[in-house]
Order: structure tokens, then sequence, then C-alpha cells
């Protein structure tokens, strides 16, 4: 009895460190593919709608290629939910400062942009939460 506990732990353990390097190189590639980093558009004054849009759809694609990965692990699935969901509410933060844009109404882009920052600012803690499932 006790050895089948421990080998379903060892299963678990393979499987997490399996989806880790999957969900991982998913990431890279993203990033590789001309991914912007969280923060780095201008602020809504300065960056036009096109590039918001685009960012969006940059997000929407990281929510999608997360999602494609099926990851079944106990200790990473959460985790990368939490990071696909945070992908998914940047990209409509972005849309909606590119809708905000194209109708002339600074204030609900600036409060979108706010929404977005606050958004990257969660990324880092969540990245490192996955980082320590990960090692």
């Amino acid at each position: 009895m006790a050895l089948g506990a421990v080998s379903l732990a060892g299963c678990a353990k393979f499987r997490t460190a399996r989806e880790c390097g999957v969900f991982v190189s998913a990431i890279k590639t993203w990033q590789g593919q001309g991914a912007k980093p969280a923060g780095s558009v201008s602020s809504p004054a300065s960056s036009g709608p096109l590039d918001s849009r685009a960012l969006a759809e940059r997000y929407e694609d990281l929510g999608r290629r997360i999602d494609a990965l099926n990851l079944e692990s106990a200790e990473l699935s959460p985790r990368a939910r939490r990071y696909q969901k945070l992908a998914r509410e940047a990209a409509a933060a972005l849309r909606d400062v590119a809708a905000a844009m194209e109708r002339g109404d600074a204030e609900s882009a600036r409060k979108r942009r706010v929404e977005f920052d606050d958004l990257s600012r969660s990324e880092a803690p969540l990245v490192a939460d996955i980082n320590a499932v990960c090692r």
C-alpha cells in the first residue's frame, strides 16, 4: 500500500516536471515571436489604438497557447490557469484602451491602462510561484 502511494507521488512529480517544461517552452516561444513585455506599451497618449489592439491579440494568443497545453498537474495547472486568466484580462484591458482612444475618451483609456498596469504588476509574483513549482 505504501509503495503504491510513493509510486503515485513519483508519477505526479514526473508529470509536473514534464508539464513545467512544456509550459515554460510555450511561454518562451510566445515571447520570442514578437510579444512585448507586459509593461512595454507606452501611455495611451503616445501609443495608438493599433498598437494596443496588436498587443491585445498577442495576449489572447498566449491564452490560447496555454489552453492548448491541456495541463493536468495538480501543482502547475491552477497556476497556469491564473496566468492564462491574467493574459486574457490584459488583452481585454488593452482592447478597451484602444476603443476608448478611438472614441476620443482619454479618461476611459487612462483608467483601463491603469488596470492593465496593475495586471502587469501582478505577473511577477505569479511567475515566482510557477517557478517555485517548476524547480
